[in-house]
């Protein structure tokens, strides 16, 4: 994170630009605080979640400012969260956003031996992968797909949600005739993402395409199955050259035959590919148990 201006002033019960009041924290996190917030409606009972960062010395350095950009170029998607409302104070930048349900890595906290059932495994991975077919096709990759930044519905307890885009980056841009075209990749960036989900192409500090989301959403869906992963808990250069080092039956050993055909897929692919996510959707809902169909 950057340097602040100065430090967030916001106390509970503060009204922000008389539409939300304040009602408590919910937590903090590198990039800022969350609260909640009721909105100033007829009952005052409709709760939303703030989340707040402080005003930037840098312009570079304004991660919610790119989180605010990408929702609002995403609200079509049913797995994403509904963007009420943005704006700036003297102190802060702000978004406000329906709530949602539980994180992905606290369901699998909670569940003995913490892993999460193969068909609800499979449920998962299904919505996870059209949500980011979703963010593509917007024109966007995500670059930190893990199971914290993925949720249930509170309401919509069936849905699976992502979030957290502070450190997404447009790929699509419109040429002179309004027609999304791919970006060119640059030839070295920096690290951006989690050592334990992101793709051995972030290792090696490559520009991150949309099936390095992919690898992120596999490997999420791989730890909620089996409650591990080959280089968990590895520092970043040893947890890179384990998975350059792993091939794909072993990272996929007590997972459904769709995991190991989406792993050698995503192996195959470039920056410039579009995924098949449909393939992908397909093979995993024939892993489903009969009953349980999609």
């Amino acid at each position: 994170m950057g340097t602040p201006l100065g430090p967030v002033k916001i106390n509970i019960g503060d009204k922000v630009k008389d539409q939300f009041v304040v009602k408590k924290k919910l937590g903090e996190g590198a990039c800022g605080q969350v609260f909640l917030v009721h909105m100033i409606d007829k009952n005052g009972k409709t709760k939303a979640a703030m989340k707040v960062e402080p005003l930037m010395k840098s312009k570079d350095d304004e991660i919610l400012k790119m989180e605010i950009f990408v929702l609002r170029k995403v609200q079509n998607s049913r797995h994403v969260c509904r963007c009420l409302a943005s704006g700036k104070t003297d102190s802060y930048t702000y978004v406000v956003m329906s709530l949602l349900g539980k994180e992905m890595s606290e369901i699998r906290r909670r569940l003995p031996n913490r892993k999460i059932s193969l068909p609800s495994t499979l449920r998962i991975s299904i919505q996870l992968i059209r949500a980011l077919e979703d963010l593509h096709e917007a024109g966007f990759v995500h670059r930190d797909v893990k199971p914290s930044n993925l949720a249930m519905g509170l309401y919509n307890t069936q849905v699976v949600y992502i979030f957290d885009f502070g450190l997404a980056r447009q790929i699509l841009l419109p040429d002179e005739g309004g027609k999304l075209k791919l970006r060119e990749p640059r030839n070295k960036v920096m690290f951006r993402g989690t050592v334990r989900y992101c793709s051995l192409n972030v290792h090696q500090y490559k520009e991150q395409g949309r099936h390095d989301d992919l690898y992120g959403a596999l490997y999420s869906m791989i730890e909620c199955l089996t409650a591990n992963l080959p280089w968990k808990g590895l520092v970043r250069k040893e947890a890179g050259k384990v998975k350059e080092n792993t091939n794909d039956a072993t990272l996929c050993k007590g997972c459904p035959s769709s995991f190991l055909e989406m792993a050698k897929t995503l192996r195959k692919l470039t920056y410039h590919d579009v995924p098949p996510y449909k393939t992908f959707m397909e093979k995993l809902k024939q892993d489903l148990p009969p009953k349980l169909k999609m």
